[in-house]
C-alpha cells in the first residue's frame, strides 16, 4: 500500500488532464493515419550514463557497440530539461544504454526530480550498491530500483552479466533494507529482474521465491531482446513462454508479434541520451532517429516539429519500414505477461 501512496504523492490535475490529451490524440492518430499530438510525454527515459562495468554480450553499451560523443548527460541540459516538463510528466526513468550510477551526480539527479514531485526509477546491474550508495539512494528519494539478477546463483548469473558478483546486489540490497528500516522509509520499491535465456530458464520458477528471500518487495521475469536475432537461436530459450522470437521457415528468428502500423511509445514517451538529443523510443539504442537536440531546443518545440510528425506519420503507414521497430517488443508485451502467468 505505502508504494500506491508515493506514487500518488506526485499526481495533480495537470498532469493527469495531460495524459488524457496524449491518449486522445494518440487513438485518434491511430484511427486517422494523420499525426496529433496533444500534449506532452508522461513518461520520459533520460540517459545519465553511456558507460558501463560490465560486459553483457546482447548489450550495445556492453559489447561496445554504442559510442557517443559525451559518455554523461550534461547536469544544466538535465535540470533545464526537468523544470520543463516537471508539471506534466509522470514517470522519470533515468537509465537507458548505459549504468546509471557510473554517473557520480546521479543522487543529485534524482534528489532534483524527486523535490520536483516526478515519480522517479533506476534499473541497474547492482555492482554499484554498497553501504554508502544505500544511504545516498535513501536521501535521494528514488521510488523504485530494478536490479537485474540474471540467475540465483553466481555460476548462471555470470554467465550474462560477465563480470558481476551476484554477492554485491545481495549484500547490497541487505544495506538498503536495513536503512529503510532505520530511517522509516517506504521508498525505494526494491525489484529484481530476471532477463530469460537459455542458460537460467531453468530458474525461473524459483526466481520469485529468491527474490523474496534476499529483499526484494517485488520480482519481474522479461523475455530478452537480442542485437542481431539471425545469429543468436541458441541463446533463445527454449521454452517458448519465455522468448519473444519464433523461428522462421529458414530458421532465422523473429519477433513473435507481428508489426502492426501502430506505437503507443510515440506518444506516451520518449529518450533523452547523454548528448543531449530526444529520440523516439527505448529501442533505437544507438539513437539513429534523432527529433533535436536540447542544446539549442527547448522540447516543446522538438516534440511536435516537423521530423517528429514526420517519423509519427511514417509508422502509422508503413512501420515495418523503420528498422528499429523490426526488433521490437510492442504487441507481445501482454502476450507474454499472460504466458508467464499461465505457466508459473
Amino acid at each position: 500500500m505505502k508504494k500506491y501512496l508515493n506514487y500518488f504523492k506526485i499526481l495533480t490535475f495537470k498532469k493527469y488532464w495531460n495524459f488524457i490529451q496524449i491518449e486522445t490524440s494518440r487513438i485518434l492518430s491511430l484511427i486517422l493515419k494523420k499525426s496529433y499530438v496533444w500534449g506532452v510525454p508522461y513518461t520520459i527515459s533520460i540517459e545519465p550514463a553511456c558507460l558501463c562495468n560490465l560486459r553483457c554480450p546482447e548489450c550495445p553499451t556492453g559489447s561496445g557497440m554504442v559510442r557517443r560523443e559525451n559518455s554523461y548527460l550534461d547536469r544544466n541540459i538535465y535540470r533545464k530539461f526537468i523544470d520543463e516538463i516537471k508539471t506534466t510528466t509522470l514517470h522519470l526513468l533515468l537509465y537507458f544504454q548505459g549504468e546509471p550510477f557510473m554517473n557520480t551526480d546521479i543522487f543529485g539527479m534524482i534528489k532534483y526530480a524527486s523535490e520536483r514531485r516526478l515519480y522517479t526509477v533506476i534499473s541497474s546491474n547492482g555492482q554499484f550498491l554498497d553501504n554508502e550508495t544505500a544511504g545516498k539512494i535513501i536521501e535521494s528519494g528514488l521510488d523504485r530500483l530494478i536490479i537485474s539478477v540474471d540467475g540465483t546463483d553466481q555460476s548462471t548469473y555470470a554467465q550474462y552479466r560477465e563480470g558481476g558478483d551476484l554477492n554485491i546486489i545481495l549484500e547490497g540490497t541487505k544495506y538498503l533494507n536495513a536503512l529503510k528500516k532505520e530511517t522509516r522509509k517506504s521508498k525505494p520499491e526494491i525489484i529484481f529482474q530476471i532477463l530469460v535465456f537459455r542458460h537460467n530458464e531453468n530458474q525461473v520458477k524459483d526466481f520469485k521465491v529468491f527474490a523474496m528471500k534476499n529483499g526484494a518487495d517485488r520480482s519481474w521475469i522479461k523475455s530478452a531482446q537480442v542485437i542481431n536475432p539471425d545469429r543468436l537461436i541458441d541463446i533463445i530459450p527454449r521454452n517458448d513462454h519465455f522468448s519473444r522470437y519464433i523461428p522462421d521457415p529458414e530458421g532465422r528468428l523473429i519477433t513473435k508479434a507481428r508489426i502492426r502500423n501502430q506505437c503507443r511509445r510515440l506518444w506516451r514517451t520518449c529518450v533523452v541520451t547523454t548528448d543531449g538529443n530526444i529520440v523516439p523510443c527505448c529501442f533505437d539504442k544507438e539513437a539513429e532517429y534523432i527529433m533535436g537536440s536540447l542544446k539549442d531546443t527547448r522540447f516543446s518545440e522538438i516534440w511536435k516539429n516537423e521530423k517528429y510528425t514526420e517519423f509519427r506519420e511514417s509508422i502509422l503507414h508503413n512501420r515495418s519500414r523503420t528498422d528499429i521497430c523490426n526488433n521490437c517488443s510492442e504487441g507481445i508485451e501482454v502476450y507474454l505477461r499472460r504466458s508467464l502467468y499461465l505457466f508459473l
